[in-house]
């Protein structure tokens, strides 16, 4: 019976293999069909939202499998907490074996599957990090003894490190580095000046090979913005400048301290559901392990889809108007938003469902809320907002 279990758990886990095929060859037979590597990418990232899905539900199934024949001790409790990081990670490992077809014939990328396997497992790494901090502490797995209160302030300095540690992070996952074309360095350097963004420092993300054009802020102490080496070498500085006025309007309306609250608001709450079951447990009422955490997660997951997606939306159009009002013309902005869809083979307009999953408007809708944003101060596109 324990060895049926066993082996149902890894055809569940490898299922997500079968599913990367189908999905890989329908967007290859759609690219073949149409010609068009933004529709083929278009149904890719669309029918992926289904991968996503059985991801959590073959998770919760092994982990009620793994919970229904271990017996009861410390070590398989972790083994059970830990189980959804591992597998979510392992997951979108092999996944992204199978999705290199995509990138090879579709997207014609230069990187090897070995530099997209390291890419997916340090991504991976660094998004669970925050839970080697909060489950060690929560869960009593060290040999310390700490009160409630002593434990969640050990959480909240763990997490405040991480939040502080993560721009080195990133710039260890992206393998970013100063710029490398002093021009372009200079101009760059000289519209933070310009704008007394003086300490903001600006790095360099190799991504010629894979051909990502995409750009990003972080840091919460010293500023940090990383641009893709594909965007600087296909958009002109003008269009260059648009994008970094984007990052530059993220850090002066405090889009990055926002984002930071509330995800550390999830700490509480997953602090208060684990101690709301922990008191359930205390009055008798028995909650099975696997239950738990797949209860937990699920709201957590919620919680953060939510920060991610919906809030998400919400401060990119604000720092896209942002970048209006730093005297940045809106055709150069629309330019710069046109260039960056047709490098990144992305279609401007989606289901207004897909858009709601993702954490930024879809080009077409930013498109025209700038288009009409500098109209209804100046009843024309080619104005700006003023400060």
């Amino acid at each position: 019976m324990i060895a049926a279990k066993i082996i149902l758990s890894i055809i569940i886990y490898l299922f997500n293999a079968v599913i990367a095929i189908i999905i890989s060859n329908l967007t290859i037979q759609r690219y073949k069909a149409t010609g068009s590597k933004e529709r083929a990418l278009y149904l890719f990232g669309t029918i992926r939202f289904t991968h996503y899905i059985y991801y959590v539900v073959s998770m919760v199934a092994i982990i009620m499998l793994l919970a229904s024949f271990l017996p009861k001790t410390k070590l398989n409790f972790v083994l059970i907490t830990t189980l959804p990081f591992a597998y979510l990670m392992l997951s979108t490992i092999l996944s992204q074996a199978i999705y290199h077809r995509v990138s090879r014939i579709v997207r014609d990328v230069g990187t090897s599957m070995r530099k997209e396997l390291a890419m997916a497992a340090k991504s991976s790494i660094l998004m669970y990090l925050p839970a080697l901090v909060v489950l060690p502490l929560r869960f009593n797995w060290m040999k310390i003894e700490l009160s409630g209160l002593w434990s969640c302030l050990f959480i909240f300095i763990g997490i405040a490190a991480y939040n502080l540690a993560y721009p080195y992070l990133l710039r260890i996952t992206l393998s970013a580095r100063p710029l490398r074309d002093e021009r372009k360095k200079a101009d760059i350097e000289g519209f933070l000046h310009k704008h007394e963004m003086k300490r903001v420092q600006v790095f360099e993300w190799p991504t010629t090979d894979s051909k990502v054009a995409n750009a990003l802020v972080c840091g919460l102490i010293y500023k940090q913005v990383f641009v893709a080496s594909y965007l600087l070498e296909n958009l002109s500085l003008d269009e260059v400048n648009a994008i970094l006025a984007h990052e530059i309007g993220h850090i002066r309306r405090f889009h990055l301290w926002i984002k930071a609250v509330l995800f550390v608001a999830a700490i509480p709450l997953f602090l208060g559901l684990t101690s709301l079951m922990d008191q359930a447990e205390a009055n008798g009422f028995h909650i099975p392990i696997p239950v738990g955490v797949v209860f937990i997660l699920a709201l957590l997951l919620g919680y953060l889809w939510f920060v991610s997606s919906y809030v998400s939306r919400k401060l990119e159009r604000d720092a896209d108007e942002y970048v209006l009002k730093m005297g940045i013309p809106a055709k150069v902005l629309i330019a710069a938003l046109t260039k960056l869809a047709e490098l990144n083979h992305s279609v401007l307009s989606i289901h207004r469902f897909i858009e709601k999953l993702q954490t930024h408007p879809s080009f077409e809708h930013r498109i025209q809320w700038i288009q009409s944003a500098a109209q209804r101060r100046y009843g024309t596109e080619e104005r700006t907002i003023p400060k």
